[in-house]
């Protein structure tokens, strides 16, 4: 079974060395990447994990029975439309992009099985999960016994992005709270009563996993940026989504708000230095 990367960064490193680690001599995945127009940090990654390095991307999609884009959002379409043409396996998508991005990818003529996934929670750590939705996605369950923490949601394609982008509109929203009140507190010199304040009413660790939120916002804030566009492009296309549905006591004049929360945190990864 060879799995292959269309780019290599933190999340495609730490996936490969989950399924790696579950290699057996009568059950072996082989991973595939290329360092094509890659950056040194990504050449260096990929040269220091136990993965097979092919002279291009091309390669990787020809030869993978599995094909995976882990890149940015504003890439993948283009990722898609580029490397998932070429493959006639599966193709999981693994971007933070919104339903309706997914449902551009699925709608490409293309030879693929496009399965869209969505991660919850750190994947560094054993306390997440990968959400899979479309019509090939119940293919990919089988990865459950080489190390991931898979979960098949169910066929329409786009619903692994709907669970993602909602979750996702509230931790950054938070984040983008913490960051402004962090700075506010470094500012009055009472950043560590601020927080011994905030433990009598939050969790327990509500310092360490704040300051987790901060230091990762300010290492990726650009891609983050680049989601929370995501975002907002969601929001303003639900109401022209006709197959979309809705509860009783819920309508699409529900969309009409201006979301000033949302564009606010947009606005505060944008400015971030």
């Amino acid at each position: 079974m060879k799995i292959g990367f269309i780019g290599f960064g933190e999340v495609a490193s730490i996936l490969s060395k989950k399924l790696l680690s579950k290699n057996t001599s009568f059950e072996n995945i082989e991973i595939l990447s290329s360092t094509e127009d890659r950056s040194e940090k990504t050449k260096k990654l990929c040269e220091n994990s136990s993965i097979t390095i092919l002279d291009t991307f091309e390669e990787v999609a020809k030869f993978s029975d599995i094909l995976i884009s882990v890149t940015s959002p504003h890439d993948a379409i283009k990722i898609a439309k580029e490397y998932a043409t070429i493959t006639n396996n599966l193709f999981l998508d693994l971007n933070n992009v919104s339903p309706k991005t997914t449902i551009g990818i699925n709608n490409l003529k293309n030879n693929s099985k496009f399965v869209k996934g969505a991660i919850i929670g750190k994947i560094s750590s054993e306390d997440y999960v990968i959400y899979l939705s479309g019509k090939y996605a119940k293919d990919l369950e089988f990865l459950n016994d080489f190390g991931l923490n898979i979960k098949y949601i169910g066929k329409k394609v786009e619903d692994s992005s709907y669970i993602k982008i909602l979750r996702s509109i509230y931790t950054k929203g938070v984040t983008a709270i913490l960051y402004e009140l962090f700075n506010i507190s470094e500012e009055l010199n009472l950043t560590n009563e601020v927080f011994e304040a905030l433990n009598y009413t939050e969790r327990e660790n509500f310092e360490s996993k704040s300051m987790s939120r901060i230091n990762s916002l300010i290492n990726s804030h650009e891609r983050k940026y680049e989601e929370m566009d995501e975002i907002l492009e969601f929001l303003k296309s639900l109401k022209n989504l006709e197959s979309l549905e809705f509860s009783d006591d819920f309508s699409k004049n529900n969309f009409d708000f201006n979301y000033k929360m949302i564009k606010a945190t947009k606005d505060t990864f944008k400015e971030i230095k």
